[in-house]
């Protein structure tokens, strides 16, 4: 067996243990990061976003996207400050090794904004998801398919095998005008996803983040620029876990006006799963560009791990956003200090 398809049958063996999808601009995805994020806009929103990982994987010339793996995502939410409550819905579809193993997932959040001091609000969340899980057998390539002469024979298998069931999340954030932290439980039922008939728990996923805003501007930095104009430093972090995975965004982002860019690194450098093998992931690039009520940002991951030496293609990421801010006017509310475009 060659190199390639030692790491597609290590893909589909993570697979099996079902480790969520993670984006990589997660902030431009936050009801997906953390419940509590609902409605954080505090106007109407709405979010279209992609992800392709490791395009450059190829198992052959006949299955060019045997290791690709494609999530798309969109979701709209609103604020409405009389009940200090948010709400939102979320639709994303995964698409993994070649479409062998496919996800769909609707889920409704809720939020509620609770303003502690003049300073600090709470603000926890709920998430109610409805899954569907699928594998389609005739993707599926078996030992006894191959010879070391001719390679792969041809035969196909047939078939298929789906699970449906209900998933549970809650969440919350605390934020102050430039810090904030928050923490989420993903998969608190731990339901069963097995597509077999089999018991296979779906791991509960545990996640911390936080950050500070350092404006520029209002630490007269760089005086001499325009009042209407955002200058802001942004360092952040994301640490999730789950299962015997764990990993850890630590990175800044930078705004100056209508652009935003940021850099990231993924992993736990220090950490081994097992020997001569470092929990490295990527090197994340993110760039942005707002007009008007649009935002639209773009980042590539570099692979860092292993797996570049196999020129995975690293991974795409495309963002759209929309965010309608009212004409008229209105008292309003504190602000996230977490990296954005749009006033909260």
């Amino acid at each position: 067996m060659n190199l390639v398809w030692k790491i597609i049958l290590l893909i589909i063996t993570c697979t099996v243990w079902s480790q969520d999808i993670q984006f990589s601009q997660f902030y431009a995805v936050p009801m997906y990061q953390n419940p509590a994020f609902a409605g954080s806009a505090h106007a109407p929103r709405m979010m279209l976003h992609n992800r392709l990982q490791w395009p450059g994987i190829r198992s052959s010339a006949t299955a060019p996207s045997l290791s690709r793996y494609t999530t798309s995502l969109v979701s709209v939410d609103h604020f409405w400050a009389k009940y200090r409550s948010g709400a939102g819905l979320m639709v994303f579809k995964d698409w993994q090794a070649g479409s062998m193993l496919a996800s769909t997932e609707v889920a409704a959040l809720y939020s509620y904004e609770i303003p502690v001091s003049k300073s600090l609000t709470i603000r926890p969340g709920l998430q109610a998801s409805y899954v569907s899980r699928s594998v389609d057998y005739s993707k599926l390539r078996f030992p006894e398919n191959f010879d070391d002469r001719n390679g792969f024979d041809g035969t196909v298998a047939s078939g298929g095998a789906q699970r449906r069931f209900f998933d549970f999340s809650t969440g919350a954030v605390a934020y102050t005008n430039n810090l904030w932290g928050g923490i989420s439980l993903h998969h608190v039922n731990q339901p069963n996803q097995s597509v077999t008939g089999g018991e296979e728990r779906l791991p509960m996923k545990f996640a911390v983040t936080g950050g500070y805003k350092i404006y520029l501007k209002k630490k007269n930095y760089l005086p001499h620029l325009e009042d209407s104009k955002e200058i802001s430093l942004t360092p952040t972090f994301h640490y999730k876990s789950q299962g015997k995975a764990d990993q850890t965004d630590i990175g800044v982002y930078l705004i100056y006006d209508q652009l935003m860019a940021g850099m990231w690194y993924r992993g736990i450098p220090f950490k081994k799963y097992i020997s001569n093998l470092q929990n490295n992931e990527s090197l994340v690039l993110m760039a942005g560009w707002k007009y008007n009520n649009w935002s639209a940002g773009y980042s590539y991951d570099f692979t860092v791990s292993t797996l570049a030496t196999v020129r995975t293609g690293g991974s795409h990421e495309l963002n759209l956003t929309y965010v309608h801010h009212q004409s008229k006017k209105y008292k309003p509310m504190k602000r996230l200090p977490c990296p954005s475009f749009y006033k909260h």
